[in-house]
């Protein structure tokens, strides 16, 4: 990284909010990737209004939206642990801050909007090179009843793999099944490190632990854990982090902080400040899963782009159109019923808009129309369908007419831990009184990071050293 000049040495002490503004554009732009921290000071001082034109657009490049995500969202939990504290310390910057936290979330907001744009605009941009359309109601709609009659179809596919004189692969279950496959075959070219090796042998406990240490260190990152065979175990250890931690947190669900309860203010310190380390540990881990999405999304995007790129793609998508094909001509009723309920959400063209039909409708009617599926399966239902095959090519309608019955399925890289001892109680970490947290930089103190009395294991052996 370019030194900067000693009359700032932003990376030698901490600045004030109002402060980060006097920094020159190429000052600022190393103050930014220095620490994670100072990111986050840098990202309220936007939201604060602090910073020049320039420096608001250095922030706000398409290459750094998703980091500055990031720390907004961090911000916005430790500014709301702040004026906890503040209320319950009776300390009069308790306004300031509250006034900030709104900054903040206003600010959280913009970036959310700018970040799906730009996601929008990605993935647009990828389907047009591909020549395929990803919001297709249609294509949604036969990827539904796949999941709808999930058995059946990997048969289906089984066979027309094999016909095809393809490897046999089942369609992917879940990212994670992307991601894993897409590593074993070579599309994703993360090495397998010693340290990556040590993570895998862990046993549930300790590579909760490891994750657990390095959400607490905002300023780092163990390489290892961002491993594409690490993905799903991360995911599951991110999740029971935040479950364990909401009791201890008085938190209102593991993704949302929600009100203290109304006794906190008679609370004694200890006991008051073991709950607000848990917050601001909670509020780390958001951090930590924002991130998560955001590789493993990119991740599979990688793994679909090379896939396409792969001298056998044709015949791959050409067999499971095939399988699609049959499985809507054996479902015509579920196809149907599919395919009216996400035509409300379709254009005039049946394109599904993500501004119309948004990720949250789009999981919610999936939710919905498969529950409603698997309630009403019954042979003696029939809808026609309006759902129409895709246009199959003369040597895949050939296909279709002989395939044999399915091998057996490809191994997958096994990522599985290995069995370990039962949890010891969560709340038996938050017992020792933990240190004074830190207030803002503009309160003249240190810049806020997760506290190291956060949970963790009583196992010295769960930390782990970044590769």
């Amino acid at each position: 990284m370019p030194a900067t000049s000693d009359a700032t040495q932003p990376q030698h002490r901490r600045l004030r909010l109002r402060e980060v503004a006097d920094l020159d554009d190429t000052a600022f732009s190393d103050y930014l990737q220095d620490r994670f921290d100072h990111l986050v000071t840098a990202a309220i001082a936007d939201a604060a209004g602090y910073l020049r034109p320039a420096q608001h657009d250095l922030l706000h490049a398409p290459g750094r939206l998703h980091d500055l995500r990031d720390a907004l969202t961090f911000a916005e939990g430790d500014l709301q642990v702040a004026v906890e504290r503040m209320t319950y310390r009776r300390d009069p910057r308790a306004a300031r801050t509250s006034r900030q936290l709104r900054q903040v979330r206003t600010a959280l907001h913009q970036v959310h909007r700018e970040s799906a744009a730009l996601r929008r605009a990605e993935n647009r941009a990828r389907d047009a090179a591909a020549g395929t359309a990803s919001t297709d109601a249609v294509t949604t709609a036969r990827g539904w009843l796949a999941h709808a009659y999930p058995a059946r179809f990997t048969q289906l596919l089984a066979q027309a793999q094999a016909a095809a004189g393809l490897p046999v692969r089942p369609l992917a279950k879940d990212i994670f099944d992307t991601i894993e496959e897409g590593w074993a075959d070579g599309h994703l070219t993360a090495p397998s490190t010693p340290g990556v090796e040590q993570l895998l042998a862990r046993g549930v406990v300790a590579f909760r632990s490891a994750v657990a240490d390095d959400a607490r260190d905002q300023n780092d990152r163990d390489p290892a854990l961002r491993h594409p065979l690490l993905q799903r175990r991360w995911n599951t250890a991110l999740d029971e982090l935040a479950t364990l931690t909401v009791p201890v947190a008085r938190a209102s669900s593991p993704s949302a902080l929600g009100v203290l309860p109304s006794d906190f203010s008679n609370l004694p310190e200890q006991d008051a400040f073991k709950i607000l380390n848990a917050r601001r540990f909670l509020v780390a881990i958001w951090q930590r899963r924002a991130e998560h999405t955001r590789l493993i999304h990119q991740y599979a995007g990688t793994v679909t782009d090379r896939r396409r790129a792969a001298p056998d793609h044709d015949l791959r998508s050409q067999a499971l159109d095939a399988a699609l094909d049959r499985l809507v001509a054996e479902h015509p009723a579920a196809a149907a019923r599919i395919l009216a309920r996400l035509r409300p959400y379709a254009t005039a063209d049946g394109r599904l808009e993500e501004d119309v039909f948004t990720p949250a409708l789009r999981a919610q009617a999936k939710r919905e129309v498969l529950a409603d599926l698997a309630a009403i399966r019954r042979p003696d239902i029939f809808l026609s369908s309006a759902l129409a095959p895709r246009p199959v090519l003369a040597a895949t309608a050939a296909l279709a007419a002989r395939l044999p019955p399915p091998p057996s399925a490809r191994r997958r890289p096994c990522t599985h831990p290995p069995p370990e001892p039962p949890l010891l109680p969560w709340t038996a970490m938050f017992t020792s009184h933990p240190d004074p947290l830190p207030d803002h930089p503009d309160t003249a103190m240190p810049a806020s990071r997760p506290s190291r009395t956060g949970p963790t294991t009583t196992s010295t052996k769960a930390r782990t050293s970044s590769s």
